[in-house]
C-alpha cells in the first residue's frame, strides 16, 4: 500500500500528541470543539459564541474538523429546523482531554486582563472538569440553570455527571442567577444563604439540591 502524501499542515511525526495537534492544533479549532461539547449549534450561533473569529476562519475550521471525523452536520428537530454542527462519537472522546486542559489552564487565569469575554456556555461547560467523581448521588437529580445567556441542564446520577445546553423537561431545582454569581458559588467565594437572601439567586423547587450541586462541582478559588 503506498504511503500517504504528507499534509502541509501536519507535523509529520510518528507521535500521538503531534497527530492530535494535526487535528485540533490550529487557532480556534479546539474552541470550536469546546462550544460543541454541550450540544449542536448552527453556524451563526457558533460564530456568535466565539467573538473574534471570522466567518471564513470558522468555515475553514469546521470543514477541517468534518474531514477529520470530529464534527458532523445534523438536522435540528422542530421547531428549530435547520442544519447544525455536532460532535461525532470520535469528537466526544475529546471531552475528558479538554476538561483536563481546562483544569490546568485555570492556574493561569489570574494573568488574564479584567475585560475578558465570558459566556454562560463556557462556565457550564467547565463544570464536569471539577466534578468530584468520588461522590455518589443517592437519587438522580436534575438542575435547570437559567443564566445570563439562557438555560442549561445539569444532571447527576450515581457517580455520573453531565451538562447540556437548553432546559430539561423537568427539573428538581431551577436556579436563576448571573454567571458571575454562579461562579462565585462554585468557587466558594459566596455563601448560598447570602446569595439567596440578597436575591442574587432565585430558586424554584428543592432548595436543598443547590448545596448538593456545589458539593459535586467545586471550582478552584477565584484569582485575587
Amino acid at each position: 500500500m503506498p504511503a500517504r502524501a504528507a499534509s502541509p499542515r501536519s507535523y509529520n511525526q510518528l507521535c500521538g500528541i503531534a497527530a492530535a495537534l494535526d487535528v485540533i492544533g490550529d487557532r480556534w479549532t479546539t474552541l470550536v470543539v469546546r462550544d460543541l461539547l454541550l450540544g449542536p449549534l448552527r453556524f451563526g450561533d457558533l460564530a456568535e459564541a466565539m467573538p473574534g473569529i471570522g466567518t471564513n476562519t470558522l468555515a475553514a475550521r469546521l470543514k477541517h474538523l468534518e474531514s477529520a471525523g470530529v464534527v458532523q452536520r445534523t438536522l435540528l428537530p422542530l421547531p428549530n429546523r435547520g442544519t447544525a454542527y455536532e460532535l461525532t462519537d470520535y469528537g466526544r472522546e475529546l471531552q475528558p482531554i479538554l476538561m483536563a486542559l481546562g483544569r490546568w489552564g485555570t492556574k493561569s487565569m489570574g494573568r488574564l486582563p479584567t475585560d475578558v469575554t465570558a459566556r454562560s456556555r463556557w462556565l457550564v461547560g467547565a463544570m464536569p472538569a471539577f466534578h468530584d467523581d468520588r461522590r455518589r448521588v443517592a437519587q438522580p437529580t436534575t438542575w435547570e440553570l437559567r443564566l445570563t445567556d439562557g438555560a442549561f441542564t445539569v444532571h447527576a446520577q450515581g457517580k455520573g455527571f453531565s451538562v447540556a445546553a437548553g432546559a430539561p423537561g423537568d427539573a428538581d431545582l431551577i436556579v436563576t442567577t448571573r454567571d458571575d454569581v454562579l461562579h462565585a458559588l462554585l468557587a466558594g467565594g459566596l455563601a448560598t444563604a447570602d446569595a439567596v437572601e440578597s436575591g442574587a439567586v432565585m430558586l424554584e423547587g428543592d432548595a436543598a439540591a443547590l448545596p448538593l450541586l456545589l458539593e459535586l462541582c467545586r471550582f478552584p478559588p477565584q484569582p485575587g
